[in-house]
């Protein structure tokens, strides 16, 4: 039943979207594991983010997203996509509930959607990426997929989605200091604001 409501968002969705962007230009899509889950880690620079990644994978099954603890709170929105798998996370606190969910999709073999950086960063901002995907991927040794959404956008101009190859962390450092954690993080994020400049 999830897989069918699924795909019926998905057709609703790309109709919808697709009068706002009527361009939607997608590449490196074969990059996109079949074989095992992948940790999906993106830039966020507006609302609709999820949506437009999951338009461009065009996967059968919807990933685990981790999203901001205060969409959990909408009536009725809320409880369609906590029956999809979306589930919330407070910012700027250390949510050890949110963590656990996340950790155990990857586990469970399930993909799962974040974006590192934890908030919507305007063209010309940058923040400091936060470790939680970092630790995530080192301690489930998960292959990381770098995702680059198109940053300026405007209504009805085009809109490009640019997935690059999958990579490890190594896993020498699963238990490394925080600093470390960070730098991977930081790393993460260097890997996908390059494929916006070599695309």
């Amino acid at each position: 039943m999830k897989r069918i409501i699924y795909r019926i968002l998905y057709c609703i969705g790309t109709v919808v979207f697709r009068l706002w962007h009527p361009v939607f230009r997608v590449s490196g899509r074969e990059h996109i594991l079949s074989d095992r889950n992948m940790l999906i880690c993106a830039n966020h620079s507006g609302l609709a983010d999820p949506c437009w990644i999951l338009l461009a994978m065009n996967l059968r099954d919807f990933p685990r997203i981790m999203a901001k603890a205060s969409l959990m709170k909408i009536p009725l929105f809320s409880g369609l996509i906590r029956y999809l798998g979306v589930f919330g996370v407070r910012r700027g606190e250390s949510d050890v509930t949110a963590f656990k969910t996340a950790l155990k999709a990857l586990k469970d073999g399930e993909n799962l959607l974040l974006f590192p950086e934890g908030t919507r960063v305007r063209p010309g901002k940058t923040v400091t990426a936060k470790s939680g995907a970092a630790v995530l991927a080192l301690w489930t040794d998960t292959p990381i997929l770098p995702v680059y959404l198109e940053r300026k956008r405007y209504p009805f101009s085009p809109m490009r989605c640019v997935f690059g190859e999958s990579f490890f962390l190594p896993q020498e450092d699963r238990k490394a200091p925080t600093e470390i954690m960070r730098q991977h993080a930081a790393e993460i994020m260097r890997r996908v604001y390059a494929l916006g400049e070599t695309s």
